[in-house]
């Protein structure tokens, strides 16, 4: 039998955004052509001007839904779940924790549901005091009232029976990428492979990228440091990092072309991740898939990614522009560990394994 299911959460695909889409977009074109799967997935139509029906065999329907913050994921969610219920999906995907409550109404309905949780979205400084409660009562009711849990480290695994005895299955991120290599985005941002500082990611406070831009400046290398991230509702954040920078700090926005991204990610001395919040992070993946070293932030969740052999850094004065200085100066050493990184993406975090075991969960509930 031909397992219908519907995926529900992300912003949707081709991915443009976030961890969620690069998972959803991954996932779901593999489960469609190496597992013989139908799959539709949800996508938020302000964000694609273009609309078409399918994507590489997987079925993409437009819903639209108002963007406030804290609350554009919950709604969009809301609405996909109610069209989803006019069609006979076996099963039905959600990803991100904070639409829990739409998991248990569909479970209510009978419906086959699965979630995976992000993880720790109370920690993320970006949200208000309100807000802050609201993802820590949907991690509540993630554990206590949603059978079907998948988490992708074994940080959250462990934090999710710690704290609330509740089991998971634990399934990785990959992380190869379909696009290619786009070498051209050298020229167009003054770059030369090999010579310059990466980070990516979402402009927000709990990534840190406050810290990583005052110890680079603190640092005083020469290999300029390339931001890539947007702050879709937080100017006043983005004026704050402008603020931090040097003229070597180039803010090169958010990428919507994923070859010229690639590029950057493979073209880089070293990649600079400062995420403290959540499990296993897409964009430290895809850089360690590209061979390029990682330098994270020292906790639980990246240190499983990059293992025992991994560059870490503290928020602590100093820490990081220290860390910079003697690796800028060590070449051999940072190439040494860009292999290290390659080697255990392809052992560890490999998209055609991710979604075989997603395809076998998913079998198993039906």
């Amino acid at each position: 039998m031909q397992l219908n299911v519907a995926i529900i959460g992300a912003r949707g695909i081709p991915a443009t955004y976030g961890g969620f889409d690069t998972l959803v977009e991954e996932l779901s074109v593999r489960l469609v052509r190496d597992h013989a799967m139908k799959v539709t997935v949800y996508c938020r139509t302000d964000y694609y001007v273009e609309r078409p029906k399918y994507f590489s065999g997987v079925e993409c329907v437009y819903i639209s839904a108002p963007r406030i913050k804290g609350l554009e994921s919950l709604i969009h969610t809301f609405l996909c779940s109610l069209h989803a219920l006019t069609r006979n999906y076996d099963l039905i995907f959600i990803v991100d924790p904070g639409n829990a409550p739409i998991v248990v109404m569909l479970k209510l309905l009978n419906k086959i549901v699965v979630i995976h949780t992000d993880g720790l979205g109370w920690k993320r400084r970006k949200w208000g005091y309100l807000a802050r409660r609201y993802y820590r009562w949907v991690e509540w009711v993630s554990a206590r009232m949603v059978k079907n849990i998948i988490t992708d480290n074994q940080g959250m695994a462990d934090y999710y029976v710690q704290n609330y005895h509740a089991e998971s299955v634990q399934i990785a991120y990959g992380a190869s990428s379909p696009y290619g290599v786009d070498e051209t985005i050298y020229n167009e941002l003054d770059l030369t492979s090999g010579s310059y500082l990466l980070a990516v990611a979402r402009l927000e406070p709990e990534n840190n990228v406050d810290i990583i831009i005052r110890e680079y400046v603190a640092a005083d290398v020469e290999m300029p440091l390339v931001i890539v991230g947007g702050a879709p509702y937080g100017e006043d954040y983005m004026d704050y990092l402008r603020s931090l920078a040097n003229e070597q700090v180039l803010f090169a926005g958010q990428f919507s072309d994923q070859a010229k991204l690639n590029a950057l990610y493979k073209g880089a001395y070293l990649y600079v991740h400062g995420h403290e919040v959540g499990g296993t992070n897409p964009s430290l993946l895809r850089a360690m898939g590209f061979g390029t070293a990682p330098l994270v932030m020292d906790v639980d969740y990246n240190r499983y990614v990059v293992g025992p052999q991994g560059f870490v850094f503290t928020k602590e004065d100093g820490n990081l522009a220290a860390t910079l200085g003697k690796l800028v100066n060590d070449a051999s050493e940072v190439k040494k560990a860009g292999q290290t990184a390659l080697d255990r993406v392809n052992k560890e975090y490999n998209w055609e394994a991710v979604s075989t075991h997603y395809a076998g969960y998913f079998q198993s509930l039906t």
